[in-house]
């Protein structure tokens, strides 16, 4: 989920605070660190479990329904940065027009992604479900920051469904066309 847009400087700033720096771009990154997911999607992550986490301590149904949305956003994290966004960070190399066999791995997942992409679908349903509830019970307890953010996740949801993984898959076929004169 993205943070609010009064939140997000603030966001960035604490996560290259808290790495040290600026990272260096995932185009220098070795190609070979298939359990990286891009920078930005990991404090994006992070961010979103720490605002769901604190949704969750609230008392009443706000904080009922954000306990279970936060169960499933957990398993769906675990399943993106298993497998399906790894491959995006090839992204900055792909489109300087490098591909190389130390990046098949992405193949298999890219692979995976497609395998699955049904039961990934049916996550995502049930993570907007979720989110649709924590909206009703926001909406009912006047709460504008947990309405906020149902609102926001659900497109970040959607976000994954329409651009996230099938870019996952694309690096895989573009890899599969590159590397097969290698």
């Amino acid at each position: 989920m993205r943070p609010t847009a009064a939140g997000a400087p603030i966001v960035l700033f604490l996560a290259a605070f808290a790495l040290g720096g600026i990272a260096e771009p995932a185009a220098a990154q070795p190609a070979s660190r298939s359990n990286e997911i891009p920078q930005s999607l990991r404090v994006e992550h992070d961010d979103t479990l720490n605002q769901l986490t604190a949704l969750a301590r609230r008392p009443g149904p706000v904080g009922v329904e954000a306990q279970k949305a936060l169960v499933l956003y957990k398993r769906h994290l675990q399943r993106e940065e298993e497998f399906i966004l790894p491959p995006l960070t090839l992204l900055p190399q792909l489109a300087d027009g490098k591909a190389s066999a130390d990046m098949k791995w992405a193949i298999a997942m890219a692979e995976r992604v497609k395998a699955e992409r049904e039961q990934i679908f049916q996550e995502h349903t049930q993570i907007s479900d979720a989110m649709n509830a924590l909206a009703t019970a926001a909406q009912k307890a006047h709460d504008t920051a947990a309405l906020d953010f149902a609102h926001t996740a659900v497109a970040d949801s959607l976000n994954d469904i329409e651009l996230l993984e099938p870019m996952a898959i694309v690096v895989g076929e573009f890899l599969k066309v590159k590397l097969s004169g290698q």
